[in-house]
């Protein structure tokens, strides 16, 4: 059996990958308010700090099951088939040429058009990805399951170079526009 904490259940959910993201946040909301510290401010401190322990504990099972890739992480290790970082790699060629593929247009992408596109095409990817790790985890075919999950890591970061990339293109504008302005 898994000694990892049960973060679905903490939320009063059934472990599966499918969630209404958005349910969360009542739920969250009134988790926060019942182990929020300040409510054990005139406790023992060991009642305080097992609030504070609480507390953090409502915080990152929020933050696991709202990201679709920790999530599925989570999953895998509730049934005692964890992830490992160090070796999460992926094997499949057609995959990592894709990758390949992206991570060139990213670099050469100089506009806010063709960075969108990128997004969109990711999280249309990651999405996909979401299900078919969805199908696997239900059928308890693991490997397949955890090498969706890697797949989809890929992805998830791939998104987040995206953001950095778009980032720095509204940096190099502001700066324009200011060093315009100023002459």
């Amino acid at each position: 059996m898994s000694t990892t904490p049960d973060y679905f259940q903490l939320f009063d959910l059934t472990p599966a990958f499918e969630l209404d993201a958005e349910a969360l946040l009542p739920r969250y909301r009134e988790l926060q308010k019942q182990f929020h510290p300040d409510r054990f401010a005139d406790q023992p401190a060991d009642v305080q700090r097992v609030a504070v322990q609480k507390a953090a504990d409502i915080n990152t099972a929020f933050s696991t099951l709202q990201d679709p890739v920790l999530r599925a992480r989570h999953l895998l290790a509730l049934a005692d088939r964890p992830l490992n970082i160090e070796s999460a790699t992926v094997s499949d060629a057609d995959f990592l040429m894709a990758q390949m593929e992206l991570r060139e247009q990213l670099e050469e992408a100089d506009d806010f058009e063709l960075l969108t596109e990128l997004r969109e095409e990711a999280e249309d990817w990651l999405a996909s990805l979401g299900r078919e790790f969805a199908i696997d985890y239900r059928e308890q075919e693991w490997a397949e399951a955890a090498d969706s999950v890697r797949k989809m890591q890929f992805m998830s970061r791939f998104i987040d170079e995206v953001s950095d990339k778009e980032a720095r293109l509204e940096d190099a504008e502001y700066e324009n526009d200011d060093f315009e302005d100023d002459e």
